[in-house]
Order: C-alpha cells, then sequence, then structure tokens
C-alpha cells in the first residue's frame, strides 16, 4: 500500500483527522515508515496488526511510535475500540475481510461513533474475486475455497503449474462465485449494513477500495472532496501516472537482476 501514501492515504488522513488509526498487515513496514511517522507527529495513536511482521522493532526508530500486535486481525479489532481510519491489507480472503469490516463498525457502534474511514486494498486482479489464505487453517472450512500453492496469470482463470504471481501461496483454483475475493467481501457488506457508506474504487495497483461513511462526509467537506477527487479527470490522470510510474520502476529493476 505504500505506492498510494503520497497521492491517497496521506491526504485522506489529512482530511479525517484521525485520532486513532489502525493498520491490518504491515509485512516488511514500507507503508508503516510513513505512516507512523505522521501519526506520531499529530498525536494520533497508531495500532499495527501483523501475527509475523517481517521488521525488527527494536531496529526501526519509527516502530517506537507504534503499538504493534503480533495476532490475527479478527482477534484484535473486536478489542481495540473505536477507531477513525483503518487500511486493510492483510489476508487477502472474503471471510478475513468481511469480518474485518463488521468488527470496526461493531465496535464504533457500541462506542456511539460512526463508522471509521476504511481503506482496503486488492479490490481489483488477482484477488478482487479471488481469495488467498496465508494460513488456510485459520479459515473455518465452509468459508475456505479449494485452494493450491500455484501462480497466477492475467486472463486467466486457473491457476498455472509453473511461476505466475504469487505461486507460493494458497490461491484459490477459481476466482469468481459468492463468497470469494476482497471485492466480494466489500460488496457484501455494503448489502448488508444498516450504516450509510460511500465506496470509491482506485483500479491501479492490484486496486485500493475507499470506503467513507456518510456521517464522517458530511461533518468534513475536506473528506468528501477527497472522495470526490477520485470521479474528476485530474484524479484519473494522477492514477494514470501512478500506475505508469510504478511500471517503469519495475522495467528498471527487472533490468538490473
Amino acid at each position: 500500500m505504500d505506492r498510494f501514501w503520497s497521492p491517497v492515504i496521506r491526504p485522506i488522513l489529512e482530511a479525517a483527522e484521525p485520532r486513532v488509526v489502525v493498520e491490518v498487515g504491515a509485512a516488511q513496514g514500507a507503508h508503516t515508515r510513513r505512516l507512523a511517522p505522521y501519526c506520531a507527529k499529530r498525536d494520533a495513536v497508531l495500532h499495527v496488526v501483523d501475527p509475523q511482521p517481517d521488521f525488527d522493532p527494536e531496529a526501526a526508530r519509527w516502530a517506537r511510535t507504534i503499538e504493534l500486535h503480533r495476532d490475527e486481525s479478527l482477534a484484535v479489532l473486536p478489542e481495540l475500540g473505536a477507531v477513525d481510519v483503518a487500511l486493510l491489507d492483510g489476508d487477502h480472503n472474503w471471510y478475513t475481510v468481511i469480518n474485518e469490516l463488521r468488527a470496526l463498525t461493531r465496535t464504533a457502534r457500541d462506542a456511539d461513533r460512526p463508522a471509521p474511514v476504511i481503506v482496503c486494498h486488492d479490490v481489483d486482479w488477482p484477488y478482487g474475486r479471488r481469495d488467498m489464505y496465508y494460513e488456510p487453517g485459520r479459515i473455518p472450512s465452509k468459508h475456505r475455497r479449494a485452494w493450491k500453492r500455484a501462480g497466477l496469470k492475467p486472463g486467466r482463470d486457473r491457476l498455472v503449474a509453473d511461476g505466475g504471481l504469487n505461486y507460493d501461496l494458497a490461491n484459490a483454483e477459481h476466482a469468481g462465485g459468492p463468497a470469494n475475493g476482497v471485492l466480494t467481501a466489500v460488496e457484501d457488506f455494503l448489502a448488508e449494513t444498516d450504516e450509510e457508506f460511500e465506496l470509491a474504487i482506485l483500479p491501479v495497483l492490484h486496486g485500493l477500495g475507499i470506503l467513507a461513511p456518510a456521517a464522517r462526509l458530511e461533518a468534513s467537506p475536506a473528506l468528501a472532496a477527497q472522495l470526490e477527487r477520485w470521479r474528476t479527470v485530474r484524479g484519473w490522470r494522477t492514477l494514470a501516472g501512478l500506475a505508469e510510474d510504478t511500471r517503469q520502476r519495475e522495467l528498471a529493476n527487472a533490468a538490473v537482476k
């Protein structure tokens, strides 16, 4: 999610003025190292949730300003209380994501506060309509699709035997259908909740979904403007530039290898 920091995430934070932020899925900390100093300077509490973060909290100076939870998101989120902004980039499957969304809105309702602004990564290919499991055994069997450790290629439903994207991960054998994928989880959550949300989808870099509750949009014209931005020609030019910059960087890295 770190490629979205400057054009998308930081402007959302500036508009929302959060007191409590949660980031699910830190990996190597590329995005967290931007987010942590930002929150620290504004006296915002930052919770980072990752059962196996791939960075050393003792070595990273910015890590001293976060509250790190080495556990699964579905165990942590119900215990955090209400948050203002949530950044979800953890386990990319329907069961996990819809229950993360439910937990975030439930804790807000229990505190008599509006739901948070929620930003979900991977709402486009390959995991918008296909589950992936970091640890398949953690997903209840009735919500776990048939899977293989095999790769993905654009335009192909079946997994590929050799190579492909994320060939070392547990990917659902087929895309589509009910209860399959991150975007499907977002859509199913919006269909079931009684709280009104506005959804903006940015279809670059595997897709970013921004869910903003109507209550927060009405209270913050600046936040409403951030969502409206992605419906304008200028906003789409920003996304095109972001995608092209990423493409060029990846080509350059591949040439070095």
